[in-house]
């Protein structure tokens, strides 16, 4: 209305004055015309701001008497139109008068709860900064959810997290609980709601190492070490060891050495962490100790490892016609006496030893044999396993000969018709690189 009258005053201005203004633009020749036009510019100076102050006069005027009344009118409609629907029992269409027409949100929100139109009701509650009553109303809808947001904006973690869980939502009430510093309790919903490892994270954060393993361990149950979960297995045992638990870490190094030999250290953990065996013990009082005590002090020097280790081949060799099995061989299973006389026991070989066609269940022979031999060269030489598969012997000591190292290689390749096919092979060359190279002394050949 306001528009309209503005743009009639425009266009009576517009309609009253150009003609002046256009005749005064063609008649300016004259001086006594010229004074003419100038009294007329003066004039519509003065009729203009007159014309505007009227204008405004006429619309307060208007706004206060008829448009008041009319106005006061359209409400009273209003309001009788939503007191008729409250009394014909139509509670959401008076709430929705009272919303849009109205602007009476309170109202509104009363009616739409007595309509039971609870989302609407929730809505205008939030407006309203009513955050518990909107918070009920959302609960009454069965929106859970919806209610935890409100205590989310309000800062009410605790409250929302309690919100979410009820609502089934675990995940989100846990977040909320740790965002509110509720760390205890946010692991415990992570544990219902199965991430092991994020309630693994807080309870080590509170200070509860051995639950925390614990935890972490849940989250690799009913699974075997592969590419996949490999590291998380490692891990675990790491952990373990670390706290104590020596057996079940030894066990869990053993699963990974089964799926994957050279992963990391673990064949050196297993090597430390194997507790001594009855039968070393006894051997031990009668003069005699396993290879593993030897190697546990520490790498062999080089001349001494080399002649150990054709010895050992040689009883190897003897072995076999006593019925020796294939396939046992490793350092807890080569026994030593004082004057280097080698004997084998016949036990469950270490899994660091066994050769790769027999993990995938071939028939061990000779060459699974020659195999563990020379893995257990590599470990007299370098004093653990740790980079077995990765990296040379000449690589990490430095007074190995290269023709040495050459033979181990030809000893530990992954497929059998690689390596070494006989013992013979192995003494053939021995001779042959002792004979040209200046090297360890072998004469006990």
């Amino acid at each position: 209305m306001q528009r309209e009258w503005a743009l009639i005053l425009l266009d009576l201005i517009s309609r009253f004055t150009t003609p002046f203004i256009k005749e005064a633009s063609l008649n300016v020749s004259s001086p006594e015309k010229q004074a003419k036009t100038g009294l007329l510019v003066v004039f519509l100076i003065i009729l203009i701001p007159l014309l505007a102050a009227l204008f405004f006069l006429i619309r307060f005027i208007y706004k206060n008497t008829i448009g008041k009344k009319l106005k006061t009118t359209l409400t009273e409609d209003y309001k009788n139109e939503a007191a008729a629907y409250e009394k014909q029992g139509k509670f959401v269409s008076a709430a929705s008068v009272y919303e849009n027409k109205l602007k009476d949100y309170k109202k509104a929100a009363v009616l739409y709860e007595k309509g039971k139109d609870y989302r609407q009701a929730a809505r205008l509650y939030e407006f309203l900064g009513m955050t518990q009553k909107a918070k009920e109303l959302h609960e009454k809808e069965g929106n859970i959810e919806a209610s935890a947001e409100v205590s989310m904006q309000e800062g009410e973690y605790e409250e929302a997290a309690k919100l979410y869980d009820k609502a089934g939502k675990k995940i989100e009430a846990a977040l909320i609980m740790e965002r509110a510093g509720r760390r205890l309790a946010a692991a415990k919903v992570y544990r219902e709601a199965g991430e092991y490892k994020r309630a693994s994270v807080l309870l080590e954060e509170e200070g509860l190492v051995k639950e925390a393993i614990e935890m972490f361990g849940f989250s690799l149950r009913g699974q075997k070490p592969d590419s996949s979960n490999i590291e998380d297995f490692y891990l675990y045992a790491f952990k373990l060891e670390k706290i104590g638990e020596a057996q079940k870490a030894l066990d869990i190094f053993r699963e990974i050495d089964k799926a994957d030999p050279a992963f990391k250290d673990v064949r050196e953990k297993i090597h430390i962490l194997a507790p001594p065996h009855k039968e070393d013990i006894d051997i031990s009082l009668g003069g005699k100790s396993t290879l593993r005590s030897f190697i546990k002090n520490g790498r062999i020097e080089p001349k001494y490892s080399l002649k150990l280790w054709v010895q050992i081949l040689k009883s190897l060799q003897e072995s076999y016609n006593s019925g020796q099995p294939f396939g046992l061989l490793s350092p807890d299973n080569i026994v030593v006496d004082a004057r280097n006389n080698i004997s084998f026991l016949k036990r469950a070989l270490s899994s660091a030893y066994i050769s790769p066609e027999s993990t995938r269940g071939l028939s061990p022979d000779v060459r699974a044999d020659i195999y563990s031999s020379g893995v257990i060269l590599y470990e007299m030489l370098t004093g653990n396993l740790e980079y077995l598969g990765s990296t040379r012997v000449i690589d990490i000591v430095e007074d190995v000969p290269d023709w040495l190292d050459e033979i181990v290689i030809r000893c530990i390749r992954k497929v059998r018709e690689d390596r070494y096919q006989s013992i013979d092979d192995i003494f053939t060359d021995l001779k042959a690189l002792s004979k040209s190279k200046k090297e360890p002394d072998t004469k006990s050949e």
